[in-house]
């Protein structure tokens, strides 16, 4: 060990007769300590909450949209010819979407109503794997005049909110064209609830009805038309290349839009709010960065005989500047570590035990999600050791400009 580290650590022990050194040295780490694990856990909780929406919207919307540029919609038919060659595409299916009023015993509310191909559409977005009631097989049951209504299924919350239970006989209305005001009337068509779906987001859970596409056309007055094609990639963030070829291929018949672009505004503002939260949080990294220049410079002054006569017995002045920039650097590093433990362990605790409950209807979904990214723990504890760096340079500087002679007269 070099006389400089020695020297540092010395000074960062104190000792009895220097016990505001020591005392502020222990006030300086906490301080760092405390910044970091607000940083680690607060950075866990904003990347969990991104990646848990990201999963849940890409758990219900396919990741590009092929969509025309007006209501009348595509031509129901085999587009595989316009797929072929993508090796990027994994599946493709066609929906038929519209709103409508929905109806029942104990309500009415407003939905939106998909019209999905059941064999297809597992593939594209993996609603299959969402149903929490019935069975997905029931969608595929062929139309028929003296069978029961058609089947659909609810959004969890939708049914929740209705009181639509199994087997239950509902109304789904839609406008018959026109404007209401001058005589459009809504039109119902009775169905079955045959199952419920649990996406985790909530607008979809509670406004969201999904029945075979059949069924759609019938309702909309859509037959042989579709709204749009889904189209699922083997990665949905590399999305561009096989955007550009489809609409090449689409040319003016219809535009692909990623699911990125379907929900841009939203993640954007999930990317301000971490970037903003790092840049709150790291003030008190910078509070606990000030605590460590008084420290040093409490020190300097204490130990200012002490300097002198190092200086007097040849230490040079980059010698005493190296040992208070490394006392400094210790305190840091002992702060980041202990920081990053215990934001570790509360981003963990978080992640284990639900202690805070979510309103879903505000923030999307019902539990604060946590998720530690290596590369955010590594930013928090680089850019808290670059700033306690920067706090060290001043009265590290001080005290190597001291004068040997003056530094033991002064004492």
């Amino acid at each position: 060990m070099n006389f400089e580290l020695f020297l540092a650590l010395r000074y960062l022990k104190g000792s009895q007769r220097t016990l505001g050194g020591s005392l502020t040295s222990v006030i300086a780490v906490a301080g760092v300590t405390v910044g970091v694990a607000a940083l680690v856990a607060t950075l866990a909780v904003m990347t969990g909450f991104r990646e848990d929406i990201r999963a849940k919207i890409l758990g219900a919307q396919p990741h590009l949209l092929v969509q025309p540029p007006s209501e009348t919609g595509l031509p129901d038919r085999d587009y595989s010819d316009r797929f072929a060659g993508i090796p990027e595409v994994v599946a493709w299916s066609p929906y038929v979407m519209g709103q409508g009023l929905l109806r029942t015993a104990h309500g009415t509310q407003g939905v939106v109503v998909k019209g999905i191909d059941p064999n297809r559409e597992p593939a594209v977005t993996g609603l299959d794997s969402r149903v929490v009631l019935g069975q997905w097989a029931e969608l595929g049951r062929p139309l028929a005049t003296a069978a029961p209504p058609p089947p659909v299924f609810l959004g969890k919350q939708l049914a929740s909110a209705l009181n639509a239970q199994l087997g239950d006989d509902i109304v789904i209305a839609v406008s018959s064209g026109g404007d209401a005001l001058l005589g459009g009337m809504p039109f119902p068509f009775p169905f079955t609830v045959a199952g419920v779906l649990e996406t985790g987001l909530y607008d979809y859970d509670s406004s969201l009805v999904v029945m075979n596409m059949a069924s759609a056309q019938r309702l909309f007055s859509a037959k042989g038309r579709v709204s749009g094609l889904g189209v699922r990639l083997t990665n949905a963030d590399d999305f561009a290349g096989p955007a550009m070829r489809l609409q090449q291929r689409f040319a003016s018949l219809a535009f692909v839009r990623s699911w990125l672009a379907l929900n841009r505004p939203l993640f954007a503002a999930l990317r301000l709010e971490k970037i903003v939260m790092f840049l709150i949080l790291a003030l008190i990294t910078l509070v606990a960065a000030f605590t460590i220049l008084s420290n040093l410079l409490l020190v300097t002054a204490q130990r200012t005989r002490e300097i002198g006569i190092l200086r007097a017995m040849g230490a040079t002045r980059g010698a005493i500047q190296r040992v208070f920039l490394l006392k400094g650097f210790v305190m840091g590093l002992l702060g980041t570590g202990a920081g990053v433990s215990l934001g570790l362990g509360i981003a963990a605790l978080l992640k284990r035990y639900e202690f805070v409950k979510l309103p879903a209807d505000v923030y999307y979904v019902e539990r604060l999600p946590v998720r530690v990214i290596p590369g955010d723990v590594l930013v928090v504890a680089v850019a808290t050791l670059a700033i306690v760096l920067l706090a060290t340079l001043y009265p590290s500087r001080a005290a190597a400009r001291l004068d040997a002679l003056d530094a033991i007269r002064r004492n």
